[in-house]
């Protein structure tokens, strides 16, 4: 791993980023190379920081850390410490966590670092993973792990800045308003992009209009040099006509800066099941292979590829399709897993009652020429709140209604889109499941299929890729 910025940092320093007092021998530990909040992933050296939450509480960790060789650690309450622990003492250590991630972005700020802030219903793993590509190849680049993207996860993404890092790309999660006004306010972006709005988080926001508020708060503390990137139809509700920097459109037709195509589905280089995808900003136009289905990751592509327009930065044509050819998303985003005679389109890294329709329209496009029956395992929806009972009904309804040959729903709400999918006279069967060896025996059974898996992740859908693949199995996330 590259040195870290927070290396160059004495627990000195650190404590007073986190307006916090030093206890026992931190002022001469050794030092600190990293931070971390779990000590199942501790390494030797790194800070621990100690949280409190509903379900757990970092102190009971402390001696664990301490044997697993951390430097020194942070807490609320030194009587959670052995007799002569390294300790930096706070007030509240997610505060002081938050703290130290935003005073180590503003020095690398200082030092030139560039950034780009991204939230969004649906897309943003994607955008982040293509900021990460297209961004790489004019330095480097340190973008968000895993889906740390929350009031814990952006804050330890700051801690990880490394001290060699061009370009930083920070994904921003919510399910609440207010949520994101804390986090741009610890990274606020040169660009900031909202991906698309959904109905996503419905229970914590409460309506669409709450989700447009809340992803909004991106927007926050904007001046004139800030790059606003937004969809071109939700752009009149996302952004009001005081936003002082600069507003990119991105769509397909209508008035967006940013003009997106989609051209339809062609294997790559590497054979991969790519879309063609054109990108236009006033006379320059860029011909793209994108390794992704689905027409709504070429407006994926256009929003990315919107934070170089907007810096001037845009590599050639044939040096973006080289950055794209190395795109590698998370499990189960779209990927396509061979078992046996089934094709699946794995996308059961999550679901919401919008991109349960996006996901499903590119496995419709991806099917078009196959001529393969056409089977769907479907699950729950969570966080929709009151919502969920009619969405997930919608949402039946709406399936049933499409060009598939079977259906099974799973989880809770199982037996209620069944119910609802009889509804619609589409002629696809539907039945409702639950078990992972029920479901794998059924698609077994159909023979050779392309197969359409999303759901929450509380459904854990990726267990019906092992229980078809048993000798080579998904990968666990």
């Amino acid at each position: 791993m590259s040195e870290l910025r927070v290396s160059r940092w004495s627990p000195g320093k650190i404590a007073g980023a986190m307006d916090a007092r030093i206890s026992g021998p931190a002022a001469g530990s050794p030092q600190i190379t990293g931070v971390t909040t779990d000590t199942r992933a501790l390494r030797p050296g790194e800070l621990f920081v100690a949280l409190r939450g509903e379900r757990f509480d970092g102190h009971h960790f402390v001696e664990a850390a301490l044997d697993a060789g951390a430097a020194a650690v942070v807490v609320d309450d030194l009587s959670s410490c052995p007799p002569g622990t390294a300790a930096i003492v706070v007030d509240d250590t997610l505060r002081g966590l938050a703290a130290l991630g935003h005073a180590l972005f503003v020095e690398a700020g200082r030092d030139g670092l560039h950034s780009v802030a991204v939230t969004g219903s649906n897309g943003k793993t994607t955008v982040k993973e293509l900021l990460k590509v297209l961004w790489g190849t004019g330095g480097e680049v340190w973008a968000t792990p895993g889906n740390l993207n929350n009031h814990i996860g952006v804050p330890l993404t700051l801690c990880g800045i490394p001290r060699a890092c061009d370009h930083l790309i920070v994904e921003m999660g919510a399910n609440h308003v207010g949520e994101i006004s804390e986090l741009i306010k610890l990274a606020p972006g040169d660009e900031r992009i909202i991906t698309s709005i959904g109905k996503a988080h419905l229970e914590g926001f409460g309506s669409l209009a709450g989700v447009r508020r809340g992803k909004s708060e991106i927007f926050e503390g904007a001046d004139r040099e800030t790059a606003a990137i937004v969809p071109a139809d939700e752009a009149a509700l996302l952004l009001d006509e005081e936003f002082p920097g600069r507003v990119l459109r991105v769509g397909a037709g209508g008035p967006a800066e940013v003009q997106v195509g989609w051209g339809g589905l062609e294997p790559d280089a590497q054979g991969r099941l790519s879309s063609r995808v054109i990108v236009e900003v006033d006379s320059r136009k860029w011909a793209l292979s994108l390794p992704l289905v689905g027409r709504h990751n070429a407006q994926n592509l256009g929003a990315a590829l919107a934070t170089l327009i907007a810096r001037d930065e845009v590599p050639s044509e044939a040096e973006l399709n080289q950055a794209l050819s190395g795109l590698d998303l998370p499990g189960g985003r779209l990927r396509v897993v061979r078992a046996g005679e089934l094709e699946i389109l794995d996308d059961a890294y999550n679901a919401n009652p919008t991109s349960m329709r996006a996901s499903y329209e590119a496995f419709a496009s991806w099917c078009d020429e196959a001529g393969l029956p056409r089977l769907a395992v479907i699950g729950d929806m969570k966080e929709l709140g009151d919502f969920a009972d009619e969405e997930h009904r919608q949402l039946a309804r709406w399936l049933a209604g499409q060009a598939l040959t079977s259906i099974a729903f799973v989880g809770e709400f199982g037996p209620v889109m069944r119910e609802a999918a009889a509804d619609i006279n589409g002629g696809a069967e539907c039945v409702a499941m639950s078990e992972v060896d029920e479901i794998s025996r059924w698609l077994q059974r159909r023979g050779a299929a392309r197969v359409f898996l999303k759901g929450s992740r509380a459904n854990r859908l990726e267990r019906v890729i092992d229980a078809l693949r048993p000798e080579s199995p998904a990968p666990q996330r």
